[in-house]
């Protein structure tokens, strides 16, 4: 292969601590002038950031399309990535260097394009042509799989990350690719040739120069593109890059994590343990030794026994392993198998927390302040430091805020200022679609309480929302300001309207509240669907009764409740008529939990219109039985409807000439959710006894689902109460629900009714 002693190709891999290793080793020796470093042309300017003593890796690199986040590319760099490494090399030595792969405006440009294409080029059955696609997403799996490797990654971590090498690595590396490529010259496809012709023009304008010793530092598989130059004419790499489609790119300095690291491929190619990987980079010599030191110390932390003796019987048996396996130091492999048989005592879940802990890793990497020129950023950051949460953000793993070890929930106190400043900031990261905190309920009345839970869970993602949010405001609360009265243009549901207005209430945004309002009152008059603004109702009631413990003036939405509410049950009546069972079990919860909302204002007016609106429903035959027979109940439950007025009701609603199913149905919106009327009005209890007594085997068995459900939504002691009432011997009479009773008048067998009926109470018999 033709040599030119001005410049020196070190094919590496994109994550290697080996490779870094090495690479260092020869830039030491060789002290070039000049590093010509495989990435995007286009981040030249920032790259340098890496040098930044406050930069902690991992990192990444994320160029995007400043008019489409979607369109993004991200280089990840951690401290074993030879990349890293050149470049605090060039930093510390004041070293000149330049990137010099294809820009990121024309690649992410083209994949657009591409993305937009219909038709796709039909599989092939070629078993060469095969072979090129495998090396194209996997240039270096056939070398693996000819020494014996499952896949690549264990090989190159066997072959050329633990085993010892010198600077030679890096030419008999060279010159496998060069024979590989030779072989199988389909295994390059465009885009890398695009690539390739771009970091060639680069190389050739750096010869023409005055530097005397150039490092291009590539991807091991662009070795040999770079390496003889006189194979390419420089018209053909030309001709390559004339004419490609391009956009305008804006790049940032994004925090990384080793999880999102190990979870990447292709360009910046992740590993599967990078934990492993740094430890091979800091103590290549005793990594064995760190390593298994390590996981004796994490299992005590979690109180597992686990002495020195027995991490030295680790470290013996990994060796012994490796030797067996003829290689030159253990490997992730081996390391995990001493570990199991030796600290872990063969408990698998043990090693599962080695392997989450010193294989993947929790490492989470920082970007220092002013790196990143988003002024959104900078905005979060100052939010994190005024209010102390700071060192949660970049935090991986779930973890409750503010946890204790006596309230392992934690929580905020709303009446403390600090804790409500926190709070809106935890709820307008979430109308920014950046979920870093997750309120967990605290049951129905949770609105008018001083407390909130968070269970807080941080992803690298965040960054990248951030800077994609960054075009609606400067600030978070201007942001999620701007973007929530845009997310609400395109919703045409009420009861998300009405969320929206609760969330901007949460996270203090009181002045989009009103527009929220216009918004929600424009689609309100606009919808006929009663059951769209009954599902509403709750949260604009709940809402309301926010303001009570927030001190925020929600007195509009007491206005638009006295709007809806006159449409709602008016409407009632004829929205329970004509629909199947599916939609009258939707309009039965919302009547549900609108009652109970409605129930919470304590507003005699708005409760009088409610309780005429169910009036209606509960006498109209014409409606489905399901809900009419919950608003009945709710009638009696409110005092409506007394005891004899329900005795009659019910006899008409379980008369058989209504049908089984439709009996059914009553009785399940009639009992919803409560068995207290049938344990304390014996009358009611008889009347459901005699219905069910006769009701033919075949009837019985269509109706059972329906019941079974209806008693399901019982308390598990409400449904051992009424169990044990039916147990009970009662004098002979036409209601007495006896078990010599339902065995001559259902003319069944009475084990198996027996054993029905237990399954319809939801009692294991």
């Amino acid at each position: 292969m033709p040599h030119n002693d001005r410049y020196r190709v070190f094919g590496i891999r994109h994550h290697g601590p080996g490779s870094a290793r090495r690479l260092l080793a020869s830039l030491e020796d060789w002290q070039p002038d000049l590093l010509l470093i495989e990435g995007p042309a286009d981040a030249q300017s920032i790259v340098g950031k890496l040098n930044n003593v406050e930069m902690e890796p991992p990192v990444a690199l994320v160029l995007y399309n400043d008019k489409d986040i979607d369109q993004a590319s991200f280089l990840p760099f951690a401290e074993f990535s030879p990349e890293y490494q050149a470049i605090c090399w060039a930093g510390r030595r004041q070293v000149p260097l330049e990137l010099i792969d294809l820009p990121a405006r024309h690649y992410l440009a083209h994949r657009a394009e591409e993305q937009l294409q219909l038709f796709r080029p039909a599989p092939t059955a070629d078993p060469d042509q095969l072979i090129a696609e495998r090396l194209r997403r996997d240039p270096l799996s056939l070398a693996a799989e000819l020494a014996g490797y499952s896949d690549s990654e264990r090989w190159w971590d066997a072959t050329l990350e633990r085993a010892e090498g010198d600077q030679d690595t890096f030419l008999q590396l060279l010159e496998l690719i060069t024979e590989l490529r030779n072989s199988y010259p389909a295994a390059v496809d465009e885009e890398t040739h695009r690539r390739e012709a771009h970091m060639r023009l680069a190389l050739r304008k750096a010869l023409k120069s005055d530097y005397k010793r150039i490092a291009v530092i590539v991807g091991a598989w662009h070795g040999p593109a770079l390496a003889n130059l006189a194979a390419y004419p420089v018209k053909a790499d030309r001709a390559r890059l004339k004419g490609l489609p391009k956009i305008k790119v804006a790049a940032a300095w994004v925090p990384w994590s080793y999880p999102r690291l190990a979870r990447e491929s292709g360009y910046g190619a992740g590993v599967q343990s990078p934990a492993w990987y740094r430890l091979l980079f800091k103590h290549p010599e005793k990594a064995t030794e760190h390593w298994m030191v390590a996981a004796a110390q994490l299992l005590r932390e979690q109180d597992f026994d686990a002495s020195p003796a027995q991490a030295a019987d680790g470290v013996q048996l990994a060796r012994s392993l490796a030797s067996m396996r003829e290689q030159e130091l253990p490997g992730l492999a081996e390391l995990q198998q001493a570990a199991l048989s030796t600290l872990a005592a063969g408990a698998q879940e043990r090693l599962h927390l080695i392997r989450e802990k010193l294989s993947l890793g929790e490492r989470v990497g920082k970007v220092p302040e002013g790196v990143s020129t988003v002024p959104l950023l900078a905005d979060l950051q100052k939010e994190l430091k005024a209010t102390r949460m700071k060192k949660l953000w970049e935090v991986t793993g779930q973890h409750y805020l503010r946890a204790t070890k006596t309230q392992a929930r934690g929580g905020l106190d709303l009446r403390k200022s600090n804790h409500l400043r926190i709070s809106h900031l935890l709820h307008r990261l979430n109308l920014l679609k950046i979920e870093w905190g997750q309120l967990q309920p605290l049951g129905p009345n949770s609105l008018g309480s001083f407390k909130e839970i968070w269970l807080m869970e941080w992803q690298p993602e965040f960054n990248l929302r951030l800077l994609e949010r960054s075009s609606y405001g400067n600030t978070i609360a201007q942001a999620a300001s701007r973007f929530s009265l845009e997310a609400a243009q395109e919703v045409n549901s009420v009861a998300r309207l009405a969320q929206f207005i609760l969330q901007a209430l949460q996270a203090d945004l009181v002045t989009i509240v009103p527009k929220l309002l216009h918004r929600l009152r424009l689609r309100a008059t606009q919808t006929r669907d009663i059951n769209a603004l009954l599902q509403a109702l709750p949260t604009l009631v709940n809402t309301s009764r926010y303001g009570d413990s927030r001190k925020t003036d929600t007195s509009a939405l007491l206005l638009l409740i006295d709007e809806l509410l006159p449409r709602i049950t008016a409407g009632l009546s004829a929205a329970a008529s004509q629909i199947d069972d599916d939609q009258a079990e939707d309009l039965s919860q919302s009547l549900s939990q609108a009652n109970y909302a409605l129930a919470q204002l304590e507003q005699e007016e708005l409760l009088q219109l409610w309780q005429d609106g169910l009036m209606r429903l509960a006498q109209n035959p014409a409606s489905h039985p399901l809900p009419r027979g919950l608003a009945w109940r709710l009638l009696f439950d409110q005092k409506r409807f007394n005891l004899l007025t329900t005795e009659k009701e019910l006899y008409r609603a379980l008369s058989p000439a209504n049908g089984a199913k439709d009996v059914a149905h009553w009785v399940a919106g009639f009992l919803r959710s409560s068995g207290q009327l049938l344990l304390h009005y014996e009358p009611l209890r008889q009347l459901i006894n005699q219905w069910v007594a006769s009701l033919s085997w075949e009837v019985f068995e269509e109706s059972l689902p329906l019941l079974r459900r209806t008693f399901a939504g019982f308390s598990p002691q409400e449904r051992r109460s009424l169990f044990s009432l039916l147990e009970q011997p009662s004098a002979p009479s036409e209601s007495t629900f006896s078990k010599e009773k339902v065995s001559v008048q259902l003319l069944a067998d009475q084990e198996q009714l027996l054993l029905s009926l237990y399954d319809w109470m939801g009692k294991e018999g």
